[in-house]
């Protein structure tokens, strides 16, 4: 059942929003500490030049963490010793290049990026002190730390999804025994219903015939009133249980080859009459040689259902116009159109609803408002898609089907 179908996935949706939300301020939080940690433990080797004696500062590396080592500059910003966790010679190139762009830079602290180190100098004695605190070993510790958490997130990402994919199910079984048993209830009583709607029908049109000159003219006239009525209920019981059986089914169960165009084409022969009686305006445009596969059936009542909402709803002397045509090689659509009062935006959505009626001056029309809902249920269960647009005076409903993409002879 679709109820079923769009509570499992909101179910989903809902599991997996929180689920990801959780998971992502988890390893955020986890991600960002780790760096901070990082962050501070390079601070902390740049700050402990500024803190304490330099002797104390060389004599204590087994306390820092991090990868550094500590150059000595003269007054000619000659390098006269280093020290650290790094086998350094003063006489190194590269070790003079790294003192040279320390002491040029306009500040006493910053970052060779190039080379992933970051600075403090200090004046000491003559010349300068310059402590470089390795990152690439941190950085690669937190991009590692990221990548750990990116996996392991993605899969625990991956297995909440399948047990919420697993307890939806679970979860939405009550909801469908609830929806199914609703739905069996409904089938049951409208079938049970027309039995005694039936007898009274037939008993009330065997007392209007009758001749008995005992019935008063009162007598009549109520006589009339309930076979009417019982005739009207009737057609809601029918309508209902038709409903009924079309949610509970889901799908067609009999496909055969139906020739769509001929389907419409019949319907609007049959209808010509009732357009004529009620003075409107009939047109058509009708492809020839639309088949698909469904119930023939279905697809007839269908056609009969659009025409009869056309012909209620439209407006006196009004026009109705109905089309069928290919739209792509295994597409077909359906267009009923007619004139009349618009359906206002925010209705559109709600019309195929079940005994829906759009305003007030619709309910003093005959029917029970559910027409459209039989309808939809029957293109549904053909997969297909109907929809309503209205403008300019006109309501138009569209459906559209998957079709065959050559012509069949159809099964009759």
């Amino acid at each position: 059942m679709k109820e079923l179908k769009r509570l499992r996935i909101k179910f989903i949706i809902s599991n997996m929003a929180m689920v990801t939300l959780v998971i992502g301020l988890a390893f955020l939080t986890i991600g960002y500490v780790t760096k901070s940690r990082v962050d501070a433990a390079n601070e902390q080797i740049l700050e402990r030049m500024y803190s304490e004696n330099i002797q104390d500062f060389f004599s204590a590396p087994e306390e820092m963490r991090m990868p550094y080592f500590i150059v000595v500059t003269d007054q000619k910003n000659q390098i006269i010793r280093v020290d650290g966790q790094y086998r350094l010679e003063p006489e190194d190139e590269f070790l003079r290049y790294l003192a040279a762009a320390s002491l040029a830079a306009a500040d006493d602290r910053g970052f060779l990026e190039d080379y992933h180190l970051q600075f403090a100098r200090r004046p000491f004695e003559s010349g300068y002190i310059i402590t470089y605190v390795d990152t690439s070993l941190g950085q690669s510790y937190s991009d590692g730390t990221w990548r750990t958490l990116a996996i392991i997130g993605t899969a625990v990402w991956l297995s909440l999804f399948a047990a919420s994919c697993i307890l939806s199910k679970w979860a939405v079984t009550p909801v469908g025994e609830s929806i199914r048993r609703e739905k069996q209830f409904v089938a049951d009583a409208s079938h049970e219903l027309k039995t005694p709607l039936t007898v009274i029908m037939a008993n009330a049109q065997l007392l209007e015939e009758s001749e008995d000159s005992d019935l008063s003219q009162d007598s009549r006239r109520w006589i009339t009133n309930i076979c009417q009525e019982a005739a009207d209920m009737k057609k809601l019981v029918e309508e209902m249980l038709t409903l009924a059986r079309n949610e509970a089914s889901g799908k067609v169960k009999t496909k055969e080859i139906c020739c769509l165009s001929d389907l419409v084409t019949e319907n609007l022969l049959s209808f010509e009459a009732v357009f004529y009686q009620s003075d409107k305006i009939l047109e058509s445009a009708v492809e020839e040689d639309i088949q698909l596969k469904g119930d023939c059936k279905q697809l007839s009542s269908l056609v009969r259902i659009l025409l009869d909402n056309a012909e209620k709803y439209s407006s006196a002397g009004g026009r109705i116009y109905v089309n069928l045509q290919r739209t792509a090689k295994r597409r077909a659509r359906l267009l009923v159109s007619n004139t009349g009062e618009e359906i206002p935006a925010n209705q559109r959505s709600v019309i195929f609803d079940r005994f829906y009626r759009s305003d007030m001056s619709r309910t003093d029309r005959k029917g029970y408002g559910l027409g459209l809902a039989i309808a939809k249920s029957i293109i549904e269960s053909h997969r297909g898609t109907i929809w309503v647009e209205s403008s300019g005076g006109k309501n138009q409903f569209f459906v559209e089907f998957k079709v065959l993409p050559s012509p069949q002879k159809p099964q009759r």
